[in-house]
């Protein structure tokens, strides 16, 4: 390693975390006093994109830079072929933690996600990978609540509620439950360090302790059931409603408790630690709850708050497809950190965008056509740009198939 003086960087993923609930960014609740704290202390990227609305869509950019191929793969199911996809993406970029490792640090991951496992490909680059995949204490009814999860299913996420309101423990970990596995890999660590933790405890169905709950368990509980048993989609009555954004917002809390007891215990190291969500999360905003497939603001603008360069604020948009090469900035030593790239997510086949440019966000179907006169020239020449890298990447990918099935070779 050269002579740089790396920082120790912690990343810290929460997911489903939506802007517009974090008092930094402008929340009346008060559900992220740490967050604001590191705003204020740090650089807070005032309008932060995520790559897309749900997690399999948007880590994979995050950790990679670069957007997946839609790749022909094997598989039994759509899951299956999913997986493949996103495997075969990280295998093929360099990713985040493998940036990380050329360049000095050792590297770690805790990651109760499942789409953020090792069966997704995520554990590429890390010296230490901790998914909870291979507890052998978990039992058939957390493998049937798993395969629910990457389904879909809101009987999964049902499931899960209910062990949590009657057995008080989690089918998909909360921080607490895996905390100082985190701490004590720190301990051991030789610096630089770069950590990633990922919190699933702002994920439906919102779960928190009792330290942070500002409603009865029981309501707590009828709001996660109500909001799987009448769809997103379907309107909820203002009861319904209050109590599930207290839930969500109680859970939001909780997550932020986990910065708080970070920084305090890593306050020797003197960690830089970036904080964000993967995508947002809708409570009814345009007649949709949840998240996925919608590409509205409260489904992919997310915080984006880096706690240990210079103070300030960035107010361009900023994609969080440049994640990687801010982080590797900072451990460069370089803290001139800004957006160099357009804030775009896309849903999953890719077949609509979402462009946001200062003072404005469109969100349009992809068609045949090359351009739209009805669009902003800046918003013209983003789309263009895309759909003419879209169409080259294709076009390796189908070219590097072609040749990986030719039997002449």
């Amino acid at each position: 390693m050269n002579d740089v003086e790396r920082p120790n960087i912690v990343l810290v993923t929460v997911d489903s975390l939506r802007a517009d609930h974090c008092g930094c960014y402008g929340y009346e609740r008060n559900t992220t006093p740490t967050l604001d704290t590191m705003a204020r202390e740090g650089t807070k990227f005032e309008h932060a994109i995520a790559p897309g609305p749900a997690t399999p869509e948007s880590m994979p950019v995050i950790f990679t830079g670069d957007w997946p191929v839609d790749r022909d793969v094997d598989g039994d199911s759509e899951l299956v072929r999913r997986r493949e996809r996103i495997r075969a993406h990280m295998e093929a970029r360099y990713t985040l933690p493998e940036r990380m490792r050329e360049l000095g640090y050792e590297t770690a991951a805790f990651t109760p996600n499942p789409f953020t496992s090792r069966h997704f490909g995520f554990d590429q680059g890390f010296d230490h990978f901790q998914d909870f995949m291979d507890e052998s204490n978990r039992g058939s009814l957390y493998e049937t609540v798993f395969q629910g999860f990457l389904e879909g299913s809101g009987a999964s996420s049902l499931a899960r509620a209910f062990v949590n309101f009657w057995q008080r423990e989690e089918v998909f970990k909360p921080w607490e439950s895996y905390y100082e596995e985190v701490l004590e890999w720190t301990r051991n660590a030789t610096e630089p360090y770069f950590l990633w933790v990922f919190l699933m405890d702002a994920h439906n169905p919102y779960l928190s302790s009792a330290e942070y709950r500002t409603q009865s368990r029981l309501r707590e509980f009828r709001a996660n059931v109500e909001f799987w048993r009448q769809s997103h989609e379907t309107p909820f009555s203002d009861t319904v409603h209050g109590e599930l954004v207290t839930a969500y917002d109680d859970s939001v809390r909780y997550s932020d408790a986990f910065l708080e007891r970070l920084r305090s215990d890593l306050r020797e190291d003197d960690p830089v630690i970036a904080v964000h969500g993967d995508h947002g999360e809708a409570f009814g905003e345009h007649d949709v709850y949840g998240h996925e497939p919608y590409l509205y603001e409260e489904n992919v603008r997310v915080p984006l708050v880096v706690d240990g360069p210079p103070a300030g604020e960035i107010s361009e948009p900023f994609s969080l497809r440049e994640l990687p090469d801010v982080l590797s900035s900072i451990a460069a030593g370089d803290t001139t950190i800004g957006p160099t790239r357009p804030a775009v997510a896309r849903t999953r086949d890719g077949d609509a965008l979402s462009v946001r440019i200062p003072g404005e966000t469109h969100r349009l179907a992809l068609s045949e056509g090359e351009g739209d006169s009805t669009l902003p020239e800046a918003i013209d020449t983003v789309v263009a740009r895309y759909r003419a890298g879209e169409r080259e990447r294709r076009s390796i990918a189908s070219a590097a198939s072609a040749l990986a099935t030719d039997e002449t070779l």
